[in-house]
């Protein structure tokens, strides 16, 4: 019998029960059964073929007994005053049944014994509460079928639309009708005499309180609501109440349970969602709400698609993915737990899985080993030193090991790609100090021939240049490097010490040495007096490089997609994918130990985007995207670095070589110091440049046809925001913007890891 909670709205949502023996229903059932658009179904005779078979299970019938016993049955009754005749006005049926018990009898007569008789009926004074018709209606349905309760609450405003039926039972004809009056059809088509009350504004603030408890407390509340806020709400108010919570998320068939009912004091969410209320959770953008259903589900257990469809959503889906047998799957889990928890069965707090790709070993995690490496400088003494010259004079002055130490550790304050800190200094008996490739900690997709690590060795030695002027050092460097991938970079002389700093060009940048960083943060957009960007330009041309820089927001948003799909091919491909994983510390605690890498606290992610990155780790999630091109997401977070800047800027040089590199490391290093001297935030974003490089000069690039296409695509489009003249090489890229202070600087390795004393 289908009641209303609170109102009743006159539509064809309840099926009417006429009692024959009641004289005006009886009138009533005869009218409708004179109505040609009526449809009536009478089948009793079958059905008390069935109660007598089912009184009698022992017993082989006949055909023909059983039609002699139907006759017998009826011989002193008014079949058509028998039992009751049901009226489903949507349907325009009108059906004869046997009387309640005996119907209920017959139609769980097929649950024996796996529902003991005894256990149906103590199933038949049970209260379940369901919020959320999606998943829902399936748990609805599988409980009603095997009638594991005798009243359900059911609770949703939503209404069924088409993109609905690829989960919902339901059809075309049902579209813009309430899910919540679908599935309470559906359940009364099943078993008209199952007590079924409806919510159909949803579950709020007001009628929480009667959906738990009003005529009698639930003895189980099933949430299968989308509102994060809800949810939080049904729990806070069943754990008062001590009524158990159960959940299905869809996904590898994880079940989640909640006994408040035995453990009053237990966190809800099992205290995943601890120091966030309610209210916090209402009106959340569709990223906020990604980033706090992972608190909830726990990254590390979605199955490989639903990590794939993450990164998706607000690019091409708007929400999480559901499919009918994951949702019939949940809808069998709830029924059976379910019960045995109505049944005073041992059901404990926790999170269960029905994964079958992973019992059929469909899908195999492969997740990275991402534990960090902590190379030592011990591995490299003898192989440096057969590389060291020996036609340098010895310096004219020799540093201590303190002075020594001092002026490493400012140099070792320069950029690298990755934080990877691809150097290893030398010092030989002659007080000279070399400076030497250590590739294999520089080894990556992106550092193309050593490039990108040379900007990283100009960037150092600049430091140092500077530092030793201001300690009153005077130097001599005699660059060693001739071409791409040579070991031994450049030789350091030590000539004299002075008691007053040495004048050199921009000496006053020394004291920006220990300022200079990387700030990943994404304020809102505002411009740069143009005077500074000029001023920063100089420090480019005043050595015969150039820069190239934009302010337009267009060009910008241009940008954006292009550094955004750039990112996406450089995933794609299987080593950048590798470097990426192992270049990002994923932990504190393996940040503070190696001293280099990408700390992910210095990328300034939000929940969402941080939950984004840690997919990456599974290899699985890149090679789903590849192979159905996808994995447009990856691109959002790329998006909102880019739009964010007041101004991106390319430094130039003459030619692809060794010496460009090298050269534009230290010019770029000043330029760097002196925009976060002005509170100019400064931040890399020159990935893309290394792969074009490496597309246009190498055969086997590691690309696919396709990619390789895309990336040709896309560097035409850089080339023309920027009308690149052919003969200047691109060497770095990086944005500026206004930030502030970054929320956590990156760390340096102590010097004695990056030091050989000869």
């Amino acid at each position: 019998m289908l009641t209303y909670s609170k109102f009743d709205l006159g539509d064809q949502v309840y099926p009417v029960l006429y009692n024959p023996s009641d004289q005006s229903d009886l009138e009533k059932i005869q009218n409708l059964k004179a109505n040609s658009f009526i449809y009536v179904v009478d089948e009793i005779d079958s059905q008390v073929s069935d109660l007598i078979k089912s009184q009698s299970p022992e017993y082989q019938f006949s055909k023909e007994e059983l039609r002699e016993r139907v006759r017998d049955f009826f011989r002193d009754k008014d079949k058509e005053r028998f039992g009751n005749w049901v009226y489903y006005p949507w349907k325009y049926t009108l059906v004869h049944l046997l009387p309640e018990k005996d119907f209920i009898r017959v139609r769980t007569v097929r649950n024996n014994f796996k529902i003991t008789p005894s256990e149906q009926q103590e199933l038949g004074d049970k209260k379940v509460g369901i919020v959320g018709l999606s998943v829902g209606q399936s748990i609805a349905l599988a409980m009603a079928l095997e009638r594991s309760c005798g009243e359900m609450r059911l609770a949703d405003f939503d209404i069924l639309e088409l993109s609905n039926l690829n989960r919902l039972k339901a059809g075309v004809t049902s579209l813009g009708i309430e899910k919540v009056v679908i599935a309470a059809r559906e359940i009364s088509e099943i078993d008209p005499y199952l007590k079924v009350t409806l919510f159909r504004e949803g579950i709020n603030e007001d009628n929480i309180g009667d959906f738990l408890t009003a005529n009698g407390k639930l003895d189980l509340l099933v949430d299968e609501c989308d509102s994060l806020d809800i949810k939080v709400l049904i729990r806070e108010r069943a754990k008062l109440e001590q009524i158990p919570v159960m959940m299905d998320t869809s996904d590898r068939g994880m079940l989640d349970i909640e006994r408040f009912d035995v453990e009053p004091k237990r966190k809800i969410f099992h205290g995943m969602l601890e120091g966030i209320t309610k209210d916090e959770l209402a009106n959340l953008s569709n990223k906020e709400r990604v980033a706090i259903v992972l608190k909830i589900t726990g990254l590390e257990t979605l199955s490989l698609r639903m990590k794939a469809s993450l990164l998706e959503i607000g690019s091409s889906i708007t929400s999480w993915p559901q499919l009918a047998s994951g949702v019939f799957l949940g809808g069998a889990s709830v029924a059976h737990v379910g019960r045995r928890l109505l049944l005073g069965d041992n059901v404990p707090s926790g999170r269960f899985y029905v994964d079958f790709d992973e019992i059929i070993k469909i899908d195999q995690v492969e997740e990275i080993e991402v534990q960090p490496k902590k190379l030592s400088v011990s591995t490299f003494s003898k192989k440096f030193l057969k590389m060291l010259p020996d036609n340098i004079l010895q310096s004219g002055y020799i540093l201590s090991l303190e002075e020594l130490k001092l002026i490493l550790s400012f140099a070792n304050m320069a950029p690298s790609g990755g934080n990877i800190q691809p150097w290893i200094w030398v010092f030989d008996s002659k007080g000279i100090l070399h400076l030497f490739h250590d590739k294999e900690r520089s080894h990556s997709m992106l550092d193309f021939k050593g490039s990108g690590s040379l900007i990283a060795f100009g960037a150092a030695l600049e430091n140092l240049r500077l530092i030793t002027a201001k300690e009153g050092i005077e130097v001599e460097f005699i660059d060693q490097i001739q071409e791409f991938e040579q070991d031994l970079i450049c030789s350091i002389r030590f000539i004299a010490k002075f008691k007053f700093p040495i004048s050199v060009p921009y000496l006053e940048l020394a004291d920006g040495i220990s300022l200079r960083c990387t700030n990943r943060k994404n304020n809102s957009r505002q411009l740069l007096p143009l005077e500074q960007l000029v001023e920063l330009a100089a420090f480019a041309e005043n050595e015969g490089l150039s820069i190239k820089f934009t302010e337009d927001k267009n060009d910008i948003e241009s940008l954006s997609e292009i550094v955004g799909g750039m990112d996406r091919m450089r995933f794609f491909h299987e080593e950048g994918l590798m470097d990426f994983i192992k270049e990002v510390r994923w932990t504190e605690k393996d940040a503070i130990q190696t001293k280099d890498g990408i700390d992910i606290e210095t990328l300034e992610l939000s929940g969402t985007e941080k939950a984004a990155m840690g997919l990456l780790k599974d290899p699985r999630t890149v090679k789903f995207f590849r192979k159905f091109l996808m994995g447009y997401g990856l691109t959002k977070i790329s998006k909102d670095t880019m739009c964010s800047s007041s101004c991106i800027m390319v430094l130039q040089g003459d030619d692809f070589s060794s010496k460009s590199y090298l050269e534009g490391g230290r010019v770029l290093q000043r330029i760097w110091i002196k925009a976060n001297m002005l509170g100019i935030s400064f931040q890399p974003v020159t990935a893309m440049l290394f792969i074009f490089h490496r597309v246009s000069q190498e055969a086997n690039h590691g690309f696919s046809k396709e990619e390789e296409k895309e990336i040709i695509k896309l560097k035409t489009k850089f080339d023309n925001i920027f009308k690149k003249n052919a003969e200047k090489q691109d060497l770095f890229m990086f944005r500026l913007n206004v930030a502030g202070e970054p929320s956590v600087r990156a760390y340096r390795r102590d010097v004695e890891d990056t030091l050989i004393l000869i």
